[in-house]
């Protein structure tokens, strides 16, 4: 009868396969970063970020909540029921210094779903800019383009805000058309803001713009604005113009517009099969013209030639594919092309942002909580640029969070006692390997945040 009760020993190879409560974490890597996040504050900020106000003597703490939050996501979940599979909690919470961490999704969603109006989630925002503006080395930045996009992310489900619009992935599917705001060279995210899913990209830009731009305007010089077609509108050119900036903004083919180029005979070839010109053109209801710049590429020769056909004159210029920014700069053709090439850095940066940090994930019922969601991500998703590119090899600093998290974070490891005090023995066999995780322990730990008036504990 006693063997009964006994849990049948399955094997494998000749190899029995148990159990064992012992303190062991699949994630030895996030010493690294909670180390970091030491030295920069993270923890003692975390209750003055966050707008939420605990009644309950027992709640857990801002920075226990969001802590938790965020190291499910670097550990690559995507859901709040994620949370429950982090491992043996005790490592993680020793290694953070937190006395508690959420085990359960519904704290996190009952949590976020305490942002219940715009001014609260402005409030969240503008806390988060207030460290992040604190933590960054601006001094390396220096100066930058600033640059706006949008994106679409599916919805499946009655979430506030989740309407059926302009959707390329899944046609007549619900989703939310959030903004957001980056330094285009240095890839740092600068502010986002959800949306519902049947706004055009143009909507609400001009209070996007006012805010992102405050938020960095004493800190660096800014070069100008970048931003893709669907924010091709005067008033938002004009209120750039008000600030005295530079622009290059993707220009959208409307007809007469293709009129005009379709014309155009100019042209200076500078690579096979690729022509760049620049013509003055004025919409009919625009106050004033504006210098365009226009690439030309020939499809049959260059097999990935990027922009749009005349499709107005398809017949006559079927073999041509057409790129045509509308810009203030007086600098030649080519140089702008070169310039708003730099767009891409945005481009892979939204792909980042989904597919690494799951922006498309952790979707909630009530449309603010869900922004706040998205707010902590921006958030992480800086701290882990400062991190790489502040303590990892130049080679390395470029490299995908996904790639991070299996070459540094995923590390088993095991937490126990010796004479000298607690240890967390981390797995690691290569050399290598040890070396790199060494020198980076060892940047973090000479590290000193470039405002020495923010306070770390």
């Amino acid at each position: 009868m006693m063997q009964e009760k006994r849990e049948k020993v399955h094997q494998i190879n000749g190899i029995k396969i148990g159990y064992t409560e012992k303190k062991i974490t699949s994630y030895g890597g996030f010493s690294m970063l909670a180390m970091f996040f030491k030295k920069v504050g993270l923890k003692a900020a975390l209750n003055q970020i966050v707008p939420i106000q605990e009644t309950s003597p027992n709640a857990m703490k801002a920075e226990e909540k969001i802590l938790g939050f965020m190291t499910m996501v670097i550990a690559g979940g995507r859901r709040f029921s994620h949370v429950l599979y982090l491992g043996n909690f005790e490592v993680i919470k020793s290694v953070f210094g937190l006395r508690r961490l959420p085990e359960a999704g519904t704290t996190l969603t009952r949590y976020f779903s305490k942002i219940k109006n715009q001014c609260e989630a402005e409030r969240l925002s503008e806390g988060i800019w207030r460290y992040l503006s604190k933590i960054i080395d601006w001094k390396r930045i220096k100066d930058d383009w600033l640059s706006f996009d949008s994106t679409v992310i599916t919805r499946y489900g009655e979430q506030e805000g989740a309407q059926k619009g302009y959707n390329p992935s899944k046609k007549g599917r619900a989703s939310h058309h959030p903004l957001l705001a980056f330094l285009n060279g240095s890839r740092m995210v600068l502010n986002i803001w959800n949306r519902s899913g049947n706004t055009a990209s143009k909507n609400n830009i001009i209070a996007f713009f006012e805010a992102s731009y405050h938020r960095i305007s004493d800190l660096i010089r800014i070069k100008g604005v970048l931003a893709d077609s669907g924010f091709y509108d005067e008033s938002f050119i004009q209120s750039i113009e008000a600030k005295k900036l530079s622009y290059i903004i993707t220009a959208k083919l409307y007809s007469t517009l293709q009129k005009s180029i379709y014309e155009h005979e100019n042209w200076t070839l500078i690579e096979p099969e690729l022509w760049i010109s620049e013509i003055n053109f004025k919409h009919l209801e625009w106050e004033e013209a504006h210098r365009y710049v226009i690439v030309r590429q020939s499809i049959k020769e260059r097999k990935k030639a990027l922009g749009k056909q005349l499709r107005l004159f398809e017949l006559e210029t079927e073999s041509y594919r057409y790129g045509v920014w509308i810009t203030n700069l007086t600098d030649p053709p080519i140089d702008v092309w070169r310039t708003i090439r730099q767009r891409s850095n945005d481009e892979n940066t939204i792909k980042e942002f989904k597919e690494d940090l799951a922006l498309s994930g952790f979707s909630m019922s009530q449309f603010y909580a869900t922004e706040a969601a998205f707010l902590i991500r921006m958030m992480l998703y800086n701290l882990l640029l400062i991190f790489r590119t502040t303590f990892l090899p130049e080679s390395e600093q470029t490299q995908r969070i996904s790639t991070l998290r299996f070459k540094y974070f995923i590390i088993p490891a095991q937490m126990g006692r010796a004479a000298s005090g607690k240890w967390l023995r981390l797995s690691v066999f290569s050399t290598k390997l040890r070396l790199k995780i060494q020198a980076v322990l060892k940047a973090i730990s000479l590290y000193s945040i470039p405002n020495s008036q923010l306070h770390c504990s």
